[in-house]
């Protein structure tokens, strides 16, 4: 227990520079609990732990030179992470022949890394810096000085070709821990069963007891079958590395081997995962921040804990609790990722467990060789035909987001809950279970009615305007991109974050792609209420909302920007005009036929192109703030500078969506 306390010290003191007030509060609330279990001195040693894990996660490595030499430590299909000088660096290199181990000389210079990061997508960056990368190598020469020998990212590929796309992209993520987008890992993330399958490492320790059952059955000695079992898995590790719940795997079972023999089993499990915990966090300090190392030790901790502490007489009562718990531990890295609560995904990854327990057993027999590829393909289809049937019957909560601070409050709560609970404390236990479920239904209450607010919404190189008014809801313009699903991939998922179920009115400005690509998705993925593209139903009142548009001379022009919508409204005492894209003429023409249009926030038109917003016009107007929506190192180099002259010069704030991404009122 002690072991535990001072990995937990560590944790906690490496991720303060992070956070620091949940660092000081929770090494307090640590100090406090263990001065009181233990004494003084395990205190005085876990404070010691602490103020190291501080020190530590303060010290930065920036070398800048010409030239690097170093190990590439990390390799995907277009990058590879490469190490220099104890530092790690982003290299973009695509289709590279590069293999973890290869020794490199690279001639280059770094740069900050820079990535476009539209709204609620995966944040490269953010992940990259969790694992202590935080520059971009910008190569001129790699020169390899040596080649490893064991060609395995050559070997995972010609591996992986056996399969089709969907096939591959399961067996990658079971296998080697490398997930690639498909139809399938769609539906997996969907379901809220991807993290499972690739962070927690569970189906390695289940074919790993299948393994060992075997080799009991041939060798009588037992001392022998924990030994073979674990060797018969070891090209696992290699074409897995650096999946973490791989490394900690074979790391603990090289402990229990030591514990047993050499030790005489002088630590317990826990113990025994505390001393991992602690020495990995020693050598790469920027686990402390990874999901993948949170789930795999917390998960094992309070299983633990639990059956250690609560005893029931019926095996099935205690598996459902232990399962139970394990999940409400994991669901703020739910609410994290997804945003939402798939009522029937705990039941289902139970359920669906044994089987892909069998088709990681089938993946690796046809990675030693055995040629099951077809049977794999076809079980894998049949697995996700399943799925997707209990999908469309599987309902979701909209939980919104979840802050950092919102995790850990929520870990300590469920954790005080858990700890009155087996200590049979029973007046605290009511009340930490009652503060416990209102928790709860924080997350799952919608509190839409109440809010009024305008987001403009970070679709890229394009517009999305949201205007939530209590219950009411309206979306100016969807966005839209050739590469992606703006509905799919950015609107929705925000939607979800906002707990928003539906859009009463949909609006496009003008016939842009960038403005309106996005429409005939969202109507297919999401409840649209109606449609409105016609400058002749203006104005209309929705619930109290008054939507008015300036540009009445539709009829008048041409097609193209001219005919873009000019709507102004007033929320929350704020008058606000989106612009669309409407060009200085039309500007003109709404100054001729309006002294005067109330306006405290602009939406600049035109991305902030020199085709709108004349000086004028800004004059006319006088706006408190002007927001730009454009794409980061868009191709049309918007905003110009000739109109962030003009809004400097009228004293405009201006803020820009590339730079701030979605922008709130």
């Amino acid at each position: 227990m002690i072991l535990l306390f001072l990995f937990l010290s560590l944790f906690l003191g490496l991720n303060t520079r992070y956070s620091l007030i949940l660092g000081i509060i929770g090494i307090l609330v640590l100090l406090i609990f263990v001065f009181r279990r233990f004494n003084k001195k395990i205190a005085s040693i876990s404070l010691v732990f602490f103020l190291f894990g501080v020190g530590v996660s303060f010290i930065n490595i920036d070398i800048h030179k010409n030239e690097y030499q170093g190990m590439v430590v990390e390799v995907k299909d277009n990058y590879f992470v490469f190490s220099s000088s104890l530092e790690k660096m982003y290299v973009y290199e695509p289709d590279h022949p590069h293999e973890i181990g290869d020794i490199l000389c690279i001639v280059g210079y770094k740069k900050e890394l820079d990535f476009v990061h539209l709204e609620s997508e995966f944040d490269f960056k953010d992940y990259l810096n969790k694992k202590g990368i935080k520059y971009q190598l910008e190569y001129k020469t790699i020169e390899v000085k040596y080649s490893n020998f064991i060609k395995v990212n050559y070997l995972r590929k010609k591996f992986l070709s056996n399969f089709d796309e969907n096939t591959a992209s399961v067996v990658s993520s079971l296998l080697f821990g490398v997930s690639k987008s498909s139809d399938y890992i769609d539906l997996g993330r969907d379901m809220q069963i991807v993290r499972l399958i690739s962070s927690t490492g569970i189906y390695l320790s289940l074919i790993y007891k299948i393994i060992n059952f075997f080799i009991s059955k041939i060798f009588k000695r037992k001392r022998i079958n924990e030994p073979v079992s674990v060797l018969l898995l070891t090209p696992l590790l290699i074409f897995s590395f650096p999946k973490f719940a791989v490394i900690k795997f074979f790391t603990l079972k090289g402990f229990r081997f030591i514990n047993r023999g050499l030790l005489k089993n002088r630590f317990n499990y826990l113990e025994l995962l505390s001393i991992s915990a602690i020495i990995f966090l020693i050598l790469d300090p920027n686990l402390a921040r990874q999901d993948s190392f949170i789930l795999c030790y917390s998960i094992p901790i309070i299983y633990l804990y639990i059956n250690g502490s609560f005893h029931m007489k019926k095996r099935w009562i205690k598996e459902t609790f232990t399962l139970t718990n394990i999940y409400l531990m994991c669901l703020p890295i739910l609410i994290k990722y997804y945003s939402e609560i798939a009522i029937l995904s705990p039941l289902i990854q139970i359920l669906f467990a044994p089987l892909f327990s069998f088709l990681y057993l089938l993946s690796l027999l046809s990675f030693i060789g055995i040629p099951i590829y077809g049977f794999v393909s076809n079980y894998t289809s049949l697995i996700y035909a399943w799925l997707n049937s209990l999908g469309k019957i599987n309902p979701v909560v909209f939980t919104g987001s979840i802050s950092e601070i919102g995790i850990v409050l929520y870990e300590f709560i469920y954790l005080t809950c858990l700890y009155f609970l087996s200590i049979r404390l029973k007046p605290l236990s009511k009340v930490s279970i009652l503060v416990y479920s209102c928790f709860i239904l924080y997350f799952i209450i919608p509190f839409q009615a109440f809010k009024e607010y305008v987001s403009f919404i970070n679709v890229g190189q394009g517009d999305s305007t949201l205007i939530c008014y209590r219950n009411t809801t309206i979306l100016i313009d969807t966005g839209g991109n050739k590469s992606k699903d703006i509905a799919t991939e950015v609107l929705i998922p925000y939607f979800e974050k906002q707990q928003i179920y539906k859009i009463d009115l949909l609006i496009t400005t003008h016939d842009d792609f960038d403005h309106s690509g996005a429409v005939t998705s969202l109507m297919n993925n999401f409840n649209v209420s109606s449609y409105i593209i016609d400058y002749q139903a203006f104005p209309l009142t929705i619930n109290n909302v008054t939507l008015t548009n300036y540009n009445v001379y539709s009829s008048l022009w041409s097609e193209g920007n001219d005919r873009s919508l000019v709507i102004g409204f007033n929320i929350n005492h704020k008058d606000y005009l989106v612009m669309g894209d409407a060009p200085i003429k039309i500007e003109n023409a709404i100054m001729n036929d309006n002294k005067y249009i109330p306006c405290d926030i602009l939406k600049v038109g035109h991305h902030g192109s020199k085709t709108s917003t004349s000086e004028k016009f800004i004059k006319f107007l006088r706006p408190k703030i002007g927001v730009i929506s454009c794409g980061k190192n868009n191709m049309y180099h918007h905003p110009h500078n000739e109109v962030i002259a003009i809004l400097n010069k009228y004293q405009v704030e201006i803020r820009r969506t590339d730079l701030e991404s979605t922008i709130t009122f």
